[in-house]
């Protein structure tokens, strides 16, 4: 055990390890986050029979952890070969690169999954561009309301209850490209501009698979 514990423990193999424990923590919290929305949205909504809604919780966790399982690796080698080839130093935009290249690739296809995470991340990305102080001196109403030059059709009509056309693949892709590249760069560059539940999954995904003390901490226990 003494051996392996220098292995870990050795600055040479930091980074390499690191990849490893990003790997493993990019698991872990796809299935915490995917599992209990799997199970709570089927239970409410499907119709399906056991078999199959179990089978549905199944693959949308399995799907959702190695999506981000796959992401989380491939950002830090991106991140390790940019800082190589730039003599070992980081550039600013390295965060950008990697995060959209992964975003890219791994987040490129349109399946519903890949499309609630994406649409997460943007959310973010948006928001962290907004001020962060607010006037509360505003006489403006809160929620302005815009008179209607036509009257909206029935909620029961077809035209009132369209049926939804998902994006195209390629805009959805580069879309996907950018909000990665952006929330990447966002959190190693101003990560305090994210939303507090947003900047808690990077540091747990970036931050603290950068840290071990033992085998059990490296591939076990985070911490």
């Amino acid at each position: 055990m003494s051996a392996i514990q220098q292995f870990l423990l050795n600055p040479a193999n930091h980074d390499m390890l690191a990849v490893l424990k990003g790997a493993r923590n990019g698991l872990v919290y796809g299935c915490k986050i995917r599992f209990p929305h799997a199970l709570v949205m089927t239970l409410l909504f499907s119709h399906k029979p056991w078999p199959a809604k179990i089978k549905g919780i199944i693959t949308a966790t399995r799907t959702h952890a190695l999506n981000l399982c796959k992401f989380v690796t491939i950002y830090k080698l991106l991140l390790l070969l940019q800082k190589k080839l730039n003599g070992g130093k980081e550039r600013d935009l390295d965060t950008f690169v990697a995060g959209g290249l992964g975003g890219w690739w791994v987040f490129g296809e349109r399946t519903a999954i890949n499309e609630q995470i994406v649409l997460y991340v943007m959310s973010r990305v948006i928001l962290s561009f907004l001020p962060r102080l607010y006037s509360t001196t505003s006489n403006q109403p809160k929620y302005p309301i815009s008179p209607l030059n036509h009257p909206l059709p029935s909620l029961t009509s077809q035209q009132g209850n369209p049926k939804p056309i998902p994006p195209s693949q390629l805009p959805f892709s580069i879309v996907s490209a950018l909000s990665w590249a952006g929330v990447m760069y966002i959190f190693r560059h101003r990560g305090e501009r994210l939303q507090p539940g947003m900047n808690n999954s990077m540091r747990y995904l970036y931050h603290d698979s950068e840290a071990w003390t033992s085998l059990k901490t490296l591939l076990w226990h985070n911490k």
